[in-house]
């Protein structure tokens, strides 16, 4: 998929959003990005899009590297999708329908096969009641889940999402998660950037830390937690389970479910019933 070597990319003669990274994203599944707010995680997705040009280095996809042109572009957005973090920047149309419909009247589907990928799209995000409402009276949740249909009624193989949990309450949030997990179960790469370590450290396989435009640490999302003092210099806090790893002596659970198993097998009390 995504390999970018040696990438900077400048604002402005004095200020580097992305300061010389290299990635490579067949490292794992579903890929983590992290940083605070600044360290230039939604630049590095406008670069892998096309929709902005590195000052310097490559980016590669499927070891082809990058081009600008319209046509080149246009294929890479047919293999790519992106979910911005706030959905009214991909929603145009004033109906559902006819806003997850016009990416796909743009690749020349007929109405008979565009009909049927909005229903499937909708359905797996569980929104099949949304087709024929008008997105103002959607909630910012359920905007989401649209904006997360319309890469998936395109048939995206790569999908990247922009703090897909960002704004959401608990519910939505559970909603978007088991999406994401629905996803990667039929086959989709997916890139991940966001500020909720818990989200990262639950669904990941591999992930990158930005601070200030610099990558200052990597790897598979547990060596990457264990490092308190990285992810304290990027701003972050460690996800719930390393806490516990941390400050109680127990294992390092990747799942809340391996938590309360462990529990119940040493202690004689099912956690899973007091959870629920």
């Amino acid at each position: 998929m995504f390999k970018i070597n040696n990438l900077t990319y400048q604002y402005d003669k004095k200020r580097k959003a992305l300061d010389n990274i290299s990635m490579d994203f067949d490292k794992g599944d579903i890929i983590g990005i992290i940083g605070s707010n600044g360290s230039g995680k939604s630049t590095l997705f406008n670069n892998l899009m096309g929709i902005l040009k590195p000052t310097e280095g490559e980016i590669l996809y499927k070891n082809n590297k990058l081009k600008y042109d319209k046509k080149s572009l246009y294929n890479l957005r047919k293999d790519v999708g992106i979910v911005f973090q706030d959905p009214e920047k991909q929603i145009f149309y004033s109906m559902v329908y006819d806003d997850l419909a016009f990416a796909l009247r743009n690749i020349g589907l007929d109405r008979k096969n565009i009909k049927v990928r909005i229903n499937k799209a909708l359905e797996a995000v569980n929104g099949e009641d949304f087709i024929d409402r008008p997105v103002h009276s959607l909630s910012f949740g359920q905007k989401k889940r649209v904006a997360i249909a319309s890469v998936i009624a395109m048939e995206n193989n790569l999908i990247l999402l922009d703090e897909p949990t960002a704004g959401l309450d608990p519910e939505s949030t559970k909603a978007i998660v088991e999406i994401i997990k629905s996803m990667y179960n039929k086959g989709k790469k997916i890139i991940i950037t966001s500020h909720d370590m818990n989200l990262i450290y639950d669904i990941c396989d591999y992930t990158y830390v930005l601070n200030k435009g610099k990558i200052i640490v990597e790897g598979k999302v547990e060596e990457v937690f264990i490092n308190e003092e990285k992810i304290e210099e990027a701003g972050l806090e460690l996800p719930w389970l390393v806490k516990l790893n941390k400050n109680m002596d127990l294992p390092l659970f990747r799942k809340e479910e391996d938590l309360y198993n462990y529990w119940s097998e040493n202690f004689g009390m099912n956690l899973n019933k007091i959870a629920k």
